[in-house]
């Protein structure tokens, strides 16, 4: 009778630790689940957040632009070199320039521009990032090609991260930008020059425009 009992309580004790597990199995799924889905949330709300932060960061620049501008002079700043023949066309470019303005504005979520006062008309939109300005022409010549034209052709050499020198053509499509107040430049860099003293900076080239609305 006593081993029928103990067999009866063994098979008890079987079944309810096969409940057990199996609600603990269940209990353990459900909570992955449960975190899975809270990580999921969560990578979803920071991606928009970094995605928010990025965009606000960008249009820092489009926004502080936003106006009208006339063309105020065109230099070649040099540093570790001489750069006559450059500032030579810098000067007979900016002669051509005089009375030029770019006008920007926003609409929703696009910036856009106009060149007025010049033979060569353009419209079309702007991005900036990470303190360089682009422009995308809808219709009408490029900016940079007005501005920047006499550049074409002049070579720039770039010390890499690695320390190697790579020589490239000095492109006008991408320049820097920066809004100082009532002053709006754009820049293009010049790259590096070899000197006694090792690698210097070349300088750069400068159009400004001051805000007149």
């Amino acid at each position: 009778m006593h081993f029928q009992t103990d067999r009866i309580k063994a098979k008890i004790l079987i079944l309810f630790s096969v409940l057990m597990l199996a609600f603990t199995g269940c209990t353990s799924v459900e909570y992955q689940q449960m975190q899975n889905e809270r990580d999921t949330r969560r990578e979803v709300y920071e991606d928009a957040r970094r995605k928010r932060f990025h965009k606000r960061s960008r249009n820092v620049i489009a926004n502080h632009m936003l106006g009208k501008w006339q063309f105020l002079e065109l230099v070649v700043e040099e540093r570790g070199g001489s750069e006559d023949i450059l500032k030579t066309k810098a000067a007979l470019t900016a002669s051509k320039l005089e009375g030029l303005r770019l006008r920007f504005w926003k609409n929703g979520d696009n910036y856009f521009y106009r060149l007025e006062n010049v033979i060569a008309k353009s419209y079309g939109t702007y991005t900036t990032r990470g303190g360089h300005l682009q422009f995308h022409p809808i219709s009408g010549s490029q900016i940079p090609d007005l501005i920047f034209n006499f550049v074409k052709g002049t070579h720039k050499q770039v010390l890499l991260s690695d320390g190697e020198v790579d020589t490239m053509m000095i492109g006008a499509k991408i320049m820097g930008v920066a809004v100082k107040e009532t002053q709006l430049d754009l820049a293009l860099d010049l790259g590096m020059v070899l000197s006694p003293d090792g690698w210097l900076r070349r300088g750069n080239i400068r159009c400004s425009f001051q805000r007149i609305e």
